[in-house]
């Protein structure tokens, strides 16, 4: 592992020096969408306007999200307890909690993905504001490449899990019919 670490803290230290949350307008939109209140605005805004299939898409998004929080900052994140890069938190409060896996990473890649099962299309619109988020925290040196990684994996294990227990909805053209 001490291999992998020094790795890491290789790359992070390739990173610009002046690389600060919202430098670059990618990093502004990154800082802005890896927040809870987005996800749930998004949601909000799929179960007001989006029918049946915008409702389905905001609770599979919301649930996969709040599954993926729970297991990523509550189980693993205090089993792993992995520091930040280098120069995390610098010049602001925090962050305090474990860098491994990353918990923004994994619950905006849950939504992205549960929403999109539901209504494909979202998939344009949603993929790359969560790689503007995770690019963001690796660029602003929030989390190791690997944590952001791990938490794209978590986020891709629970929505599995979930396509498997609870199947998407009929397509558009589907809905209407009799079964």
């Amino acid at each position: 592992m001490r291999r992998w670490q020094l790795a890491e803290d290789a790359l992070v230290s390739l990173l610009p020096k002046g690389a600060t949350q919202g430098s670059t307008w990618f990093g502004r939109m990154g800082d802005i969408v890896q927040q809870p209140p987005v996800w749930l605005g998004v949601a909000g805004l799929l179960a007001l306007g989006g029918g049946d299939r915008g409702q389905r898409a905001a609770v599979r998004g919301t649930l996969c999200y709040g599954v993926t929080a729970i297991l990523g900052n509550v189980v693993i994140k205090p089993l792993v307890g992995r520091r930040r890069p280098p120069g995390a938190g610098e010049n602001r409060t925090g962050p305090i909690t474990s860098s491994f896996p990353s918990g923004h990473a994994a619950t905006d890649l849950a939504f992205t993905l549960a929403a999109s099962q539901e209504i494909p299309a979202l998939f344009i619109a949603l993929a790359p504001a969560t790689m503007a988020a995770h690019w963001s925290l690796i660029r602003s040196r929030g989390h190791y490449p690997s944590d952001v990684f791990a938490g794209g994996v978590l986020a891709v294990l629970v929505v599995a899990v979930t396509w498997k227990i609870w199947p998407p909805g009929p397509p558009a053209d589907d809905e209407g019919a009799e079964h």
